[in-house]
């Protein structure tokens, strides 16, 4: 039995009301699509989470397996379970009728399999669970090592299915990392005069058409817009379309983008869709943090804005013509600290600083047999979140290594004690002026990365890592306490920026430090991207 046929025989009520996809009629295809890995990247209240819901219960009522919802913390679970989920098991007599003796917040036993409902914010949380399918809900929220240790609860499960849904946030992050590995499926309307398609999200504001006056009759009073075809200009209907992807030939992985653009639900206060579409449009085109609301919530797009300095352009603009180096002398290493140890090594060369080496390990040890191969002159290493091996490497190569704080805002040398009585140097930057100087030295081209055609392997996989964290590095506003506006980048749990961190710190050893050079933080520009 599919999940049409399974949704139609229980009878689902929704709120009262018997479910249908009425009014959401792109839904249709997605209930029918049983494919085993599927990715929503989505604009706001598209109706995603209640046809997971769904999903999840047929998955247990019906084919007696387990289904795990994950949220991106315990109230989201609470919230969803109590509003969403036990009101629909009540509401509906024959799941009602099916739900076993354990059914509480977290867990949902129905007919021979089980709904779980949890959080996804720590390790053993996941752990504690096998399960044959695996929803993610708000992904952008969720830790992405934790996502893959959820899909490894899967492995002895001949079903195997997968569904990660969210509003996006940064381009190249999450869902959107997620939806860009799928096949990428549009909703395109399809004109009923001239029969050709409209994807009103790829497209926009294209469709959002202004009424001629002549046609103002036809509509409502105070409607000054209207969704019609770029091509012959005949309005289109919501419901009259039809999935396309834009890459077919990517048959493992699918993924739907969802938008509100298409919305056939209207408040009662306003004349019809497009007018207000448009008009929060033109309200919102005047402030950041409106674009940002408006781009990820309607459009359902990932909106970076000015604030995201670090593009493919900028780092293809930085490409050297020299690969990975082995050994050096003379070198410059920056650690990080995440999950692993990020490792970035670079030279001092024709007055450019050239990235050689980038590493990812969990030894600490492999540092100093890299002190030792590349010759380095100076590293640093970030202090948090394990400062005591990162004392006891610094205490190895005494004036060759200081451990790093964000914290102040100049850069700030002191010392620390290990053990009572061993001085490590200590190193304090302001984060946000750090990264922006890195950036800065990008910008006049003065760092050189590996070029990617010289590399192989794993060594070409770790520098395409460096080059997605670099695009990681995204400036936010926001309000101190003392209510002062500032601008601060964006990290903590999910943020993969760790290869960028790395290389930030090894900078700051050639030259904040001044062990390389007496350059400043602004330096000569060389060459200027951007221009010829």
């Amino acid at each position: 039995m599919s999940l049409r046929e399974w949704i139609v025989k229980s009878g689902i009520v929704l709120r009262g009301a018997k479910y249908t996809t009425k009014r959401h009629e792109y839904l249709n295809t997605i209930i029918d699509d049983d494919h085993p890995w599927q990715i929503y990247m989505k604009g706001a209240q598209v109706a995603m989470s209640t046809t997971m819901l769904i999903k999840t219960l047929y998955v247990a009522e019906h084919l007696g397996k387990k289904a795990v919802y994950y949220f991106q913390n315990d109230g989201q679970v609470s919230d969803f379970s109590n509003d969403r989920c036990q009101t629909m098991l009540d509401e509906t007599p024959y799941l009602a009728s099916r739900v076993r003796s354990t059914n509480n917040v977290g867990l949902k036993q129905i007919g021979p399999g089980a709904l779980y409902l949890r959080g996804l914010f720590t390790l053993s949380q996941v752990k504690s669970i096998d399960c044959d399918m695996v929803i993610t809900d708000e992904t952008d929220e969720c830790k992405d090592t934790l996502i893959d240790y959820a899909v490894d609860r899967m492995m002895h499960s001949d079903l195997q299915w997968f569904a990660s849904l969210s509003q996006p946030s940064f381009p190249g992050y999450g869902i959107d990392k997620q939806f860009k590995q799928t096949d990428q499926r549009y909703w395109n309307l399809i004109c009923p005069s001239c029969g050709k398609y409209n994807c009103l999200e790829l497209d926009f504001p294209e469709n959002f058409l202004p009424i001629p006056d002549n046609k103002k009759r036809t509509f409502p009073d105070g409607a000054t817009y209207y969704r019609g075809c770029k091509y012959c200009q005949s309005r289109l209907e919501m419901s009259q379309g039809e999935w396309v992807a834009l890459r077919p030939e990517r048959q493992d992985k699918r993924g739907y983008h969802l938008s509100q653009l298409y919305t056939q639900i209207k408040p009662p206060n306003i004349p019809n869709t497009a007018t207000r579409i448009m008009k929060e449009w033109e309200d919102y085109k005047v402030g950041h943090n409106k674009i940002a609301r408006f781009t990820v919530s309607i459009l359902g797009f990932p909106y970076g804005g000015g604030n995201a300095r670090v593009d493919e352009k900028l780092l293809d603009f930085i490409e050297g013509d020299h690969g990975f180096s082995y050994r050096e002398t003379g070198a410059y290493m920056g650690v990080d600290q995440g999950d692993q140890l990020h490792i970035s090594i670079g030279i001092i060369s024709g007055g450019f600083f050239k990235w050689v080496y980038f590493e990812e390990t969990d030894d600490w040890n492999k540092l100093d047999e890299l002190m030792i191969r590349f010759g380095v002159s100076y590293a640093v290493v970030d202090a948090m979140p394990n400062k005591w091996p990162a004392k006891q490497f610094c205490s190895r190569f005494p004036k060759q290594a200081s451990i790093q704080y964000f914290q102040g805002k100049e850069l700030k040398k002191g010392t620390e004690l290990l053990s009572g009585t061993l001085e490590i140097p200590t190193v304090s930057v302001d984060r946000t002026s750090s990264l922006d100087s890195m950036i800065d030295r990008m910008e006049q081209g003065i760092v050189m990365f590996p070029n990617r055609e010289e590399c192989r392997g794993g060594n070409l996989t770790a520098l395409e890592r460096a080059r997605y964290h670099c695009k990681q590095l995204i400036a936010k506003e926001e309000m101190t306490n003392s209510g002062v506006m500032r601008r601060v980048f964006i990290g903590g749990q999910g943020i993969e920026n760790h290869f960028a961190m790395a290389m930030n710190s090894s900078l700051i050893a050639a030259y904040e430090l001044g062990y390389g050079s007496a350059a400043p933080m602004v330096v000569p520009i060389f060459r200027k991207f951007g221009t010829a």
